[in-house]
């Protein structure tokens, strides 16, 4: 790691991609927040092990998805509720009923991606929420290109599964989840 690359800067500019990653591994916002926190410490004591073969991002996701699945394994603990957990950034210009409507979109979206297996939620979440490319992910992962596709593959059929013949989230409409919230 290059020695004049700011700590601060790092954190700054991938703090909420890795508390995005984090949060749709548990579902658990709080959660999220710390064990990014334990994210960036880890990457901090381990700086020398940056050797720069790959981004500064992909490495640093490459231990969030470490920190988190050891957390995991320790804890085995799950939210009901994921989305309540997820603060909500304010837009005075918002419609009131457009930002009830996003935020009841984003309520089954969450609960659709919790109830994905952790392989297909994982990939799920990097690709789609956080926009890592298709070899960012492998690279965190640590697998084939090819099966990062086919776990996308999965997990975006069983969430349009859900969303097609699930009763709770028929009509639900097209919406598309994003870093920045729903669109």
């Amino acid at each position: 790691m290059n020695s004049e690359f700011s700590f601060e800067n790092l954190i700054s500019e991938n703090e909420t991609k890795i508390i995005n990653l984090i949060f749709g591994m548990t579902g658990d916002y709080h959660l999220a927040q710390d064990l990014a926190q334990e994210t960036f410490l880890k990457a901090f004591k381990s700086k020398q092990s940056f050797n720069g073969q790959s981004k500064i991002s992909t490495w640093l996701y490459r231990i969030a998805v470490n920190t988190t699945i050891d957390y995991q394994r320790k804890t085995c603990v799950r939210k009901e509720n994921p989305s309540d957990e997820l603060p909500e950034k304010s837009d005075m210009s918002q419609d009131p009923d457009q930002k009830c409507q996003k935020t009841a979109m984003r309520d089954i979206l969450f609960e659709a991606i919790s109830e994905l297996p952790t392989q297909l939620r994982e990939v799920y979440v990097l690709r789609e929420v956080n926009g890592c490319s298709t070899k960012e992910v492998a690279e965190i992962l640590n697998i084939s290109i090819e099966l990062v596709k086919w776990r996308l593959h999965k997990a975006r059929t069983q969430l349009r599964k859900s969303f097609t013949e699930g009763s709770a989230y028929k009509n639900v409409g097209k919406f598309k989840l994003k870093h920045t919230g729903i669109e």
